[in-house]
């Protein structure tokens, strides 16, 4: 170990087991900037984990982007026979590529659904993560993606409307079935060896 390194496993380790009005670690890192860098104990309490790592231990991280988390959700959606009536009056179906960051690294938002006339001409339904999607990151609204329809009718706004509460249904599905995708890879890291350690100990009883 460095204990050098601004965000060391030593830093970690002392936060967890000593005393919360020490000055300083035994790094000399201010505990206030501990507590920062891991946001609290529940994330410290991962980091400790890191101090029995195995390098053995291999971690296939596959992160969610906006594009594809709107994908998934609308195939999910497709798939589950509703998507008819929205098809039959769709002009497009476009998912953002374009947001900057696009990966997910939390899992701490709603997806949301929003139906308006547009400036011009239409009605559009627009898909957005709203809530912590990043893990060092605050509060946002990611835009995901648009459907768009030519038609202005009464119909049209309740198929749309209709549309985005199945896009909301199935995205809670989609987020449940996908946890993994949208979380640290520090997280997964973390999980991979908590399941190692786990079955080890199965394997001696």
């Amino acid at each position: 170990m460095n204990y050098d390194k601004p965000l060391c496993w030593c830093c970690v380790w002392r936060h967890i087991i000593g005393p919360g009005n020490d000055p300083t670690i035994s790094c000399g890192h201010p505990c206030a900037q501990v507590r920062k860098q891991f946001h609290g104990s529940s994330t410290a309490e991962i980091c400790k984990e890191y101090l029995e790592d195995d390098p053995k231990i291999k971690v296939r991280v596959c992160h969610e982007t906006r594009e594809t988390l709107m994908r998934g959700i609308h195939q999910m959606a497709v798939d589950s026979g509703h998507y008819a009536k929205a098809k039959a009056i769709l002009d497009y179906f476009l998912p953002d590529t374009w947001g900057s960051p696009t990966e997910f690294s939390c899992n701490e938002f709603t997806f949301v659904a929003n139906v308006s006339f547009g400036n011009n001409e239409g009605i559009y339904l627009n898909c957005y993560a709203e809530g912590k999607t990043q893990i060092d990151g605050g509060e946002v609204m990611w835009h995901l993606g648009t459907y768009k329809t030519l038609d202005t009718s009464l119909a049209a706004m309740q198929t749309f409307g209709e549309w985005g509460g199945t896009l909301t249904y199935f995205a809670r599905r989609y987020l449940l079935e996908h946890r993994d995708r949208f979380v640290s890879d520090r997280e997964l890291r973390a999980k991979a060896i908590r399941e190692h350690l786990t079955k080890k100990e199965e394997d001696r009883s």
